[in-house]
C-alpha cells in the first residue's frame, strides 16, 4: 500500500521535496523560504503564528509563577547549588563546569559537563529580581524560549498546521511534565523543552534547511552540559547530522557547487558555535591536574558499577514511549519496570508509518523518521550504559521522543488518508484540521493553567524550617552577637543531617552568600559549592553549624558554641510516629541480623531508605522518617568546634 501523490504535486527528480504542491526550487532557495504547505496565502505574516501560540502555551507557566511568589522560598540543595553559580556567572570567578552529579567520590565529585545553563539564567534570574524567586522565572523563561524556537522551527517546515500540531504536542508534553517540573531550575529538568528543539532542529538540517544546524548544536550542547544523559543523545545525533551534510554536499560538489559552498559554511558556523559554547568546560580542563571532562570520562568508559545491560537498557526505552504516561501525568512517577507493552505497540505502528513515508517519496517525513530513529537508537545505546539506581529524571527526555514519534506517525497517516480524500478542497480541509488543532491546545493549556494554580515549592517543609532558622542567624552574626567579627568575619558552613544529605546545609550556606558574607564550606563539599568558598578552618574566625536531629546534642555539649535558633517541623502526633517507626526499623534489623545496618538508622536516615539490604517494608517506614523530618538547629562557635 502506497501514498499517492496528489496530481498538481511537482516531480523533482533530482531529489527535492516531493511533500508539497510547490515548484521546484533550487536548494539555497528552499532552505531561503522553508516551504509551508500546508499554509493557504495571505492568513498571518509568517512571525505571528509561532508567536500567538508561544504567548498561549506560556499562560500555564504566569500562572504556576504567579502562585509561588508567596510564600518566600529558600532553595535547598541542587537548587541552593545552582543559585550559588547562577550570581556567580558575573563574578571573577565564574562558573566552567556543570553541577555535582553521581561521578567520581565524595570529596573529589565530578560534575555535569558545564555551565551553560547557569549562564542562561543569569539574565533573567537578573532580570527577576536576583532573588529565589527569580530563579523560577529565569527556569520558566528557558523553558518558553525552547518553546517559541520550536514553534519557529515547525513553522518553517510545514507552515501552520505543523506550527500548531506541535504546539499540541508541546501543550500535551508541558502539562505531563507539570508546573512544578518546568519551574524549578534542576539539571535534570531544564533540557526537557530544549531536546525537543535539537531534534526539529536536526531535522530541518537533514531535510537541507542548513539555517538551523547553529541553532541545533547551540541547543544539544545546552543539554548536553547541563545533564550528563544527553551527552550520548544529542552527541551523537549531531555527529551522524554532521557526517549527514558534508556527505551530501560532497555528492552535489559539480552538479551544484552553491550547495556544496552552503553546506560547508553552515557546518563551519555551527562548529564555531560548538567551540565557543564548550570553552568554559575546556578551560577548566585545561588549568585542573584533574579536569572535569576527564572525571567523565572516566566515570563513563570505567563505571565504579555493572551497567544495567542491554535487555534492561532497550526494555526502558519501550516504557518511555508509552504515551498514556505523559497523558496521565506519570512522567515523575513511572517506573522503569513498567509494563513495554503499550511501547512495544507504538513502535510497530511507527514503523508501519516509516514504511508508507519511503513508498511515497515523502521527503520531509522520511527525514522526521530517520532523525526519530537515530534518536532511538543513541536512546538504547546510552541506557544500556546506565549504572546505579534507575532514577526516573535520567530518561525524562524520553516522553519528549515519544510524542514526537507520536506526530509523525499521526502526519504519515494523515497524508496518507488525504492523498486519498476527495470532494473537499485542500485548503478547507487544512482550516478544518488547524480549527480542531487549535482547540485541542487551548483545552490542553487551560486544563494545564488550572493545575497549575496549585504548583508548589519543592521540599516546602525543608524550605520552611530553613526559613525560621536563616533569619535568626543573619541577625546574629549581622549584629556581631555572636563571636566571629560580623560583617568582617569569615565563617565556614558545616551540616550534620541524616535526612536529606545535606539539602538544608547547601540552603544556609546560599542565604549567607545571598546576604554578601564571607563564607565557605569544608573540602570534602569541593564538588557542591563553586570556587572558591572551600574554607581551612584555621582560616575562620568562626563555624557556623547546621545540626539536624541527634546531632544537635553534640554540639550543645561544645565548649563555646551558642545556639543561635531552633525549629522542630513536627507536630507532637508526628513525633511520636516518628519515634514509632526508628524503634520499629531497628527491631525489624536485629530480628534479621543486621546490627551493623542499625547505626545508619540514625546516622542517615536517607541513604538506609535506599539500601537493597533492608526489607522494603522497613524502607518504606523509613522513607516515612525522612518525610517526618527531624528538627533542626545552627550553632555558631570557634572554628575549633568543628574537629
Amino acid at each position: 500500500m502506497g501514498l499517492r501523490r496528489q496530481p498538481s504535486a511537482p516531480v523533482d527528480v533530482a531529489g527535492a521535496d516531493r511533500d508539497a504542491a510547490f515548484p521546484p526550487q533550487p536548494p539555497h532557495e528552499r532552505a531561503r523560504s522553508a516551504p509551508r504547505p500546508f499554509d493557504e496565502p495571505g492568513r498571518l505574516p509568517g512571525w505571528a503564528v509561532p508567536l500567538v501560540l508561544t504567548a498561549l502555551l506560556a499562560i500555564p507557566f504566569v500562572v504556576a509563577l504567579v502562585v509561588l511568589r508567596h510564600p518566600r522560598w529558600y532553595p535547598l540543595g541542587d537548587l541552593a547549588q545552582t543559585e550559588l553559580r547562577v550570581r556567580a556567572v558575573a563574578s571573577r570567578h565564574p562558573p566552567l563546569i556543570g553541577l555535582p552529579g553521581r561521578l567520581g567520590m565524595l570529596g573529589n565529585q565530578g560534575s555535569h559537563p558545564g555551565p551553560m545553563s547557569f549562564w542562561l539564567l543569569w539574565p533573567f534570574y537578573q532580570l527577576f529580581g536576583a532573588h529565589s524567586w527569580g530563579l523560577f522565572a529565569a527556569s520558566a523563561s528557558l523553558h518558553v524560549a525552547a518553546i517559541a524556537t520550536a514553534l519557529w522551527i515547525a513553522y518553517r517546515r510545514g507552515g501552520t498546521t505543523l506550527a500548531v500540531g506541535v504546539a499540541l504536542l508541546l501543550a500535551v508534553l508541558t502539562r505531563g511534565y507539570g508546573a512544578e517540573l518546568l519551574t524549578q531550575a534542576w539539571n535534570p529538568y531544564m533540557p526537557v523543552l530544549a531536546w525537543i528543539v535539537v531534534l526539529l532542529a536536526l531535522w530541518s538540517v537533514v531535510v537541507d534547511d542548513l539555517l538551523l544546524f547553529p541553532v541545533a548544536v547551540f541547543a544539544a550542547s545546552f543539554c548536553m552540559q547541563t545533564h550528563l544523559p544527553y551527552l550520548g543523545l544529542c552527541g551523537g545525533l549531531v555527529a551522524c547530522t554532521a557526517v549527514f551534510v558534508l556527505a551530501r554536499a560532497l555528492r552535489r560538489r559539480r552538479e551544484e557547487p552553491d550547495a556544496f559552498r552552503r553546506a560547508v559554511r553552515w557546518t563551519g558556523v555551527a562548529a564555531a558555535v560548538g567551540v565557543v559554547v564548550w570553552i568554559p568546560p575546556l578551560v577548566d580542563e585545561l588549568t585542573h591536574s584533574t579536569g572535569n571532562l576527564t572525571v567523565v570520562w572516566r566515570e563513563l568508559t570505567n563505571p565504579p558499577e555493572p551497567p544495567i545491560g542491554t535487555r534492561a537498557g532497550v526494555s526502558w526505552v519501550l516504557v518511555r514511549l508509552n504515551p498514556w504516561h505523559v497523558l496521565t501525568r506519570g512522567t515523575l512517577t513511572t517506573s522503569s519496570t513498567a509494563s513495554i507493552v503499550p511501547g512495544v505497540i507504538v513502535l510497530v505502528l511507527w514503523a508501519v508509518a516509516v514504511v508508507l513515508a519511503v513508498r511515497a517519496r515523502h521527503r520531509a517525513l522520511v527525514g522526521l523518521h530517520a532523525v526519530v530513529a537515530a534518536a532511538l537508537l543513541f536512546a538504547a545505546i546510552s541506557l544500556v550504559r546506565v549504572h546505579g539506581f534507575p532514577w526516573y529524571y535520567l530518561t525524562l527526555w524520553g516522553y519528549g521522543l515519544c510524542l514526537l514519534l507520536v506526530l509523525a506517525v499521526i502526519w504519515t497517516f494523515a497524508v496518507a488518508f488525504s492523498s486519498r480524500a476527495g470532494g473537499i478542497t485542500p485548503y478547507a480541509r487544512t482550516g478544518a484540521i488547524n480549527g480542531v488543532l487549535v482547540m485541542l491546545v487551548v483545552l490542553c493549556v487551560v486544563v494545564f493553567s488550572v493545575e497549575a494554580g496549585s504548583a508548589a515549592a519543592p521540599l516546602p517543609r525543608y524550605s520552611k524550617t530553613l526559613g525560621r532558622l536563616a533569619p535568626k542567624v543573619i541577625d546574629a552574626l549581622d549584629r556581631g552577637t555572636v563571636r566571629g567579627g560580623g560583617r568582617n568575619g569569615r565563617y565556614l558552613v558545616s551540616w550534620t543531617d541524616p535526612i536529606a544529605i545535606g539539602t538544608m546545609g547547601y540552603g544556609l550556606l546560599d542565604e549567607l552568600s545571598r546576604n554578601h558574607f564571607d563564607i565557605g564550606a569544608l573540602s570534602i563539599h569541593r564538588g557542591g559549592v563553586p570556587p572558591p568558598p572551600i574554607l581551612d578552618p584555621k582560616h575562620a574566625t568562626a563555624v557556623v553549624h547546621l545540626s539536624v536531629g541527634p546531632d544537635i546534642e553534640v554540639w550543645r555539649a561544645k565548649a563555646g558554641v551558642f545556639e543561635v535558633s531552633y525549629y522542630d517541623p513536627r507536630s507532637p502526633a508526628q513525633r511520636t510516629e516518628y519515634e514509632r517507626l526508628r524503634t520499629r526499623v531497628k527491631d525489624d534489623l536485629r530480628a534479621i541480623g543486621r546490627e551493623d545496618l542499625v547505626p545508619n538508622v540514625d546516622g542517615n536516615t536517607f541513604t538506609s531508605s535506599l539500601d537493597q539490604r533492608v526489607p522494603a517494608a522497613d524502607r518504606g517506614m523509613l522513607g516515612r522518617m525522612v518525610g517526618l523530618g527531624l528538627p533542626a538547629a545552627v550553632f555558631v562557635g570557634p572554628p575549633e568546634a568543628q574537629t
